[in-house]
């Protein structure tokens, strides 16, 4: 499921038709699986929770090269604009990205049961019969 979420497929059914819509928006389901990305009230909190791990892991790996490559001279001003850059540029990157991995890791952490299935099927039937599924904003 992991794999799946780091190519933006659904960890579910491995669709590249999945509940994202462009880069920051998200349809409410997979449009292939129907399988929701928001399990459960607050799921957002966990994708919000890895884009930031994730920013200041390259934040703190950038600082530990540029210190390395720069030792005894360290050119603050350069140094500090390109963190900077990091800093703004890396969460928007990997946006979508910590959404499809949180789902993978939600989805493996807590298996959705039959009724959550069920209600899955139930959608994506009715989404491929309509011709779409629902969406929500970002």
């Amino acid at each position: 499921m992991l794999r799946r979420g780091l190519v933006l497929r659904c960890p579910w059914c491995g669709s590249r038709r999945t509940f994202l819509r462009g880069w920051f928006g998200r349809h409410d389901r997979c449009r292939t699986c129907g399988i929701r990305w928001r399990r459960e009230e607050g799921f957002e909190l966990g994708a919000l929770a890895l884009n930031t791990v994730l920013t200041f892991g390259a934040l703190a790996v950038a600082m530990a090269v540029g210190f390395v490559l720069t030792v005894p001279d360290i050119p603050v001003l350069p140094f500090v604009l390109w963190l900077g850059g990091v800093a703004v540029l890396m969460p928007i990157v990997i946006y979508p990205f910590t959404y499809t991995l949180w789902l993978a890791i939600d989805l493996h952490v807590h298996p959705p049961d039959r009724d959550e299935l069920d209600r899955a099927g139930a959608a994506a039937a009715a989404a491929a019969a309509v011709g779409g599924a629902g969406s929500t904003g970002a």
